[in-house]
């Protein structure tokens, strides 16, 4: 290959954002046979349309939300969540936070008193705390209360991370978890909702092709298109070259890299030993998840978008249908869904019938699918290193590893390549900061 000015390692949205963006001196290199990285569309049995669990659009900045309706010029369709949580045997809307109508009268009270003593307690005779919180937990119980805490806060978050949420820095997920007023509280434990809280409130998703459309869209618009079946197997930083997937020696003059970061520090040679010592600190979560197409009449439960599961008798923590917020993902009396699990809590990974079996049972105690459901495909997938883990090691290894590389000319960016939490926006903004930089 010729020697471009830039190599770009991934066709993610981040290494798209970040090609779009410059001036067309690049090489985007993608291993697989398509663009869009986790953000890619998977066809089952030529009729569903599966995401990748669910990718909902939630676009925020000016510049970038023109940017994604013009790449998908009438293609955009938005919606209103309908979000709920099941717990204590019943559906409540989410934020659960602010919508604790309908569950038991002794659980209300918890939530409420809770929150009340949190955020005055000196109304109670408590002594407010005298210094800021030391972990993800304590943040919680800090602006939520004990009760909210116990019944959703807590439990979901640790079904999810697949760890204590004690070792969590107190800020992981500030921005996306809604810290309602106490009248919007009280309000929602009365049932006067107010459900269209958060940063997910509303989203758009394209109207034909799945959420692969807007990967595909913004390669269609690269002045130079990505390579692909193409990966990075060595990355030489002193030499400013990369061993290809397919024998090639590529030069560069700078890199940036959006695969996961440990992986690629794997992939560099002669780094100094306290970048690998870092590198080995960064932790995540691997999601293992199940695309699930129906045949069946639908009733209430199977028209949500999504559904949380705190308690732990449920194996899943999250369940979503594709085809309940974009009818045309499944054929005509047709449904299909995503259902997330983390690590591996019931021991069933190496057992993928038990485990289908439980997820199904699962499914049918919560009255998401039915006995008379036909189960047309049953697919188990896995998002590796889905969620990083923000522990207390977090932010000094990280540092260590992202200055070392930007030392070197090298910019990871996005949600896996800047080791992160972030949704699609975010991954576009971190590739379009990269190129404003390179070409400054």
């Amino acid at each position: 290959m010729t020697a471009p000015s830039t190599v770009i390692i991934g066709a993610g949205l981040s290494g798209l954002s970040c090609a779009y963006h410059l001036d067309g001196n690049y090489a985007l290199l993608e291993r697989e046979n398509e663009p869009g990285g986790m953000v890619r569309t998977t066809m089952r049995l030529n009729r569903f349309l599966c995401d990748g669990t669910g990718h909902w659009l939630h676009l925020r900045n000016p510049g970038m939300k023109e940017l994604v309706y013009r790449l998908l010029d009438g293609q955009l369709v938005e919606y209103e969540r309908k979000a709920v949580i099941y717990s204590q045997g019943v559906f409540t809307l989410f934020p659960f936070q602010a919508n604790t109508y309908g569950l038991p009268r002794e659980v209300v009270l918890e939530c409420l008193l809770g929150l009340l003593k949190a955020r005055h307690p000196e109304d109670f005779g408590l002594q407010a705390p005298a210094s800021p919180p030391t972990s993800f937990r304590d943040w919680i119980e800090r602006y939520f209360g004990m009760g909210i805490a116990r019944y959703f806060m807590v439990p979901y978050n640790e079904k999810l991370l697949g760890v204590s949420l004690d070792e969590l820095r107190p800020e992981y997920a500030e921005r996306f978890i809604p810290r309602p007023s106490i009248e919007d509280v009280l309000k929602g434990a009365l049932g006067f909702s107010r459900e269209l809280l958060g940063y997910n409130a509303r989203f758009v998703y394209p109207r034909t092709g799945g959420i692969g459309s807007l990967a595909r869209a913004f390669a269609k618009a690269l002045p130079v298109a990505p390579r692909y079946g193409c990966a990075a197997t060595v990355v030489d930083i002193p030499g400013r070259a990369l061993t290809l997937s397919t024998g090639e020696r590529l030069s560069f003059k700078q890199l940036v890299n959006t695969m996961p970061l440990t992986t690629l520090i794997r992939l560099c040679q002669g780094l100094p030993r306290e970048v690998q010592e870092a590198s080995s600190k960064l932790r995540a979560t691997t999601v293992h998840y199940f695309d699930l197409g129906v045949r069946g009449p639908s009733d209430m439960a199977s028209d949500y978008h999504w559904i949380y599961f705190p308690e732990p008798e449920f194996i899943f923590y999250r369940a979503g249908s594709y085809s309940a917020v974009h009818k045309g993902a499944a054929p005509d009396g047709c449904r299909s869904y995503y259902v997330e699990l983390s690590g591996d809590r019931a021991g069933l990974l190496k057992q993928p019938e038990a485990l289908k079996a439980r997820v199904l049972s699962d499914l049918k105690r919560v009255r998401v699918i039915s006995e008379r459901d036909e189960i047309l495909f049953m697919e188990l997938c896995q998002i590796p290193q889905a969620y990083v883990v923000f522990d207390k090691n977090y932010e000094a290894a990280r540092e260590v590893v992202l200055d070392y590389l930007a030392d070197q000319g090298i910019k990871s960016i996005g949600r896996w390549g800047g080791w992160n939490y972030g949704g699609m926006e975010d991954a576009m903004l971190d590739g379009k900061r990269a190129a404003e930089a390179l070409k400054a």
